[in-house]
């Protein structure tokens, strides 16, 4: 049955655990009881630090690794065990493309299209998807490495997936490059009803993509949802802009702290403060004031995807510290 139809999730990764054991012989965690839902027909970002299992995540979800407990569906088939039944609905990306070198770009992708048992027809609709048609007859030596990230997605296009897997595909790729990917991913999703579950590190551009957003720390999901409702649930900022020396910056922090304010983690420069808009501007700037201290600007930033997932991974750690002490351990982020 089609899960737009069912309203249901296209896929779903149920308190996956998957460990590994280091040439040390030490057993590391890459999945910690992850669990994530991949609704239907919607562009899905993956975010996380290095790491973090995301790559693991997708691996599973693909058949390409084999968790050591947990429960994996997509489209209603129980995986591994339908791996072959789901296989042809998925294309995917994972860790960079590998092509022949010696080959042309459109060369390689009609050796893959043989393999799929595609026409050649689609060849040439892929290498145009990705804006690799004036290049489709270079060899693949000469292509730029966001040449070949972009081959690497009109692979993955190549069997006309009903769920597309990217791992990480902005790597590589010039501001141009990723401004064009942008409307490819909307294409998909809108234009041709695929899902689309994209990892990456740049949250901005993810931002401007993804209906639906799961963020991911030390091999567990720790915030997952709409991209608007994690978004709208996270407060604007009064970003406070303080020159001169670090004192001067400790000591307004000091006077806002006894006040009871709080200042985030997450000012984008050395000279900021940043605090949440429970307080207002003109307060802020009263309580400074009577202790003769000035900013010299003061703006207020609504919250983004970056706002979110920032205060995602810190409540993360928190709460990791606060059981590692609790527990008389030690937490290393």
């Amino acid at each position: 049955m089609n899960p737009v139809e069912t309203g249901e999730p296209l896929a779903r990764l149920d308190s996956l655990v998957k460990r590994y054991r280091t040439a040390r012989g030490r057993r590391q965690t890459a999945l910690d009881r992850f669990s994530m839902t991949v609704p239907a027909r919607a562009v899905v970002g993956l975010l996380g630090p290095n790491g973090s299992g995301k790559t693991t995540a997708l691996k599973a979800l693909l058949g390409l690794v084999r968790v050591d407990s947990g429960t994996i569906t997509a489209f209603g088939q129980q995986l591994p065990r339908d791996q072959h039944l789901v296989a042809r609905r998925v294309g995917a990306l994972i860790e960079g493309p590998a092509f022949t070198a010696s080959l042309t770009g459109e060369h390689n992708l009609r050796l893959l299209a043989t393999l799929h048992g595609v026409p050649d027809s689609t060849v040439a609709e892929v290498l145009d998807l990705v804006g690799l048609t004036p290049d489709a007859r270079r060899a693949y030596s000469g292509y730029s490495l966001g040449m070949k990230q972009r081959l690497g997605v009109a692979a993955a296009l190549l069997p006309s997936p009903d769920l597309l897997v990217l791992d990480e595909p902005m790597n590589g790729l010039d501001p141009e490059a990723i401004r064009d990917l942008r409307p490819l991913l909307t294409h998909l999703r809108d234009d041709r009803g695929m899902t689309v579950l994209v990892s990456s590190h740049i949250l901005a551009e993810v931002e401007l993509v993804s209906d639906h957003v799961t963020i991911v720390r030390h091999g567990r999901v720790i915030s997952e949802g709409e991209l608007s409702r994690l978004v709208d649930g996270t407060p604007d900022r009064v970003v406070l802009r303080l020159t001169g020396p670090q004192s001067l910056r400790d000591r307004a922090r000091a006077v806002l702290s006894d006040r009871g304010i709080g200042i985030t983690e997450d000012a984008d420069g050395p000279d900021e403060l940043s605090i949440d808009t429970g307080e207002r501007a003109p307060a802020v700037l009263r309580i400074l004031a009577g202790h003769d201290i000035y900013p010299d600007e003061v703006h207020h930033r609504s919250a983004s995807l970056e706002d979110a997932y920032i205060r995602a991974i810190h409540a993360a750690d928190e709460g990791a510290a606060a059981v590692a002490e609790r527990d008389g351990g030690r937490y290393a982020r």
